[in-house]
């Protein structure tokens, strides 16, 4: 009865609410990620994983252990990724950070359809809108006695998909600031897309 009296709360609310606070609250959030990207089109798929770390307002770093040394984020200024097999760090200065609490933040206060499924101690939200970028429609699972994610995924209007499955999630209240820093690995070529 407890959990059927919380979930009519947070619907009245926004079923992000527990969510969107905790990470509010939260200066530093860091966990381990596998990432799995479809594609409408070819119907390939493929999967990566590794290490995610997100601070307020905007900062994060997605640090992929497969494949490795890969990486993508936003260090305050710009955004950027890092691709081992080209030996290049790519900058993307005129994007917004598109980090998953950017993204969970524009739901905030969306007019979005919403589709919820409550299972155990988990809750999933499924939500369709413009949220920018191509995307289109959002689903976020997270647990109501931590209000830790453990699911996000993204699809666009082409039918691409992204999902995430999110363990290990823990939150504090500071972080090192050298997480977030843009290091450029000894040989590697910096190159703006947007400027070619």
């Amino acid at each position: 009865m407890l959990h059927l009296c919380l979930l009519v709360y947070i619907t009245a609310l926004s079923p992000l609410s527990p969510l969107l606070e905790k990470m509010r609250n939260a200066a530093f959030m860091t966990g381990s990620f596998s990432q799995t990207d479809s594609w409408a089109l070819t119907l390939d798929e493929e999967t990566s994983s590794g290490t995610m770390y997100i601070a307020q307002p905007d900062l994060f770093l997605l640090s992929y252990s497969e494949p490795e040394g890969s990486g993508t984020g936003y260090d305050g200024s710009v955004l950027y990724t890092v691709e081992p097999d080209l030996e290049q760090v790519l900058l993307y200065p005129s994007r917004e950070p598109g980090s998953f609490l950017h993204l969970i933040e524009k739901c905030a206060d969306s007019t979005a359809a919403e589709t919820i499924r409550y299972s155990g101690d988990s809750i999933s939200v499924e939500l369709e809108g413009d949220f920018g970028d191509g995307i289109h429609h959002m689903e976020v699972g997270f647990t109501l006695s931590d209000s830790l994610p453990f699911l996000f995924s993204t699809t666009d209007y082409n039918g691409n998909r992204t999902v995430y499955e999110m363990w290990d999630v823990t939150t504090a209240d500071s972080y090192p600031e050298s997480v977030f820093q843009l290091v450029i690995p000894d040989g590697y070529t910096v190159v703006n897309p947007e400027e070619m």
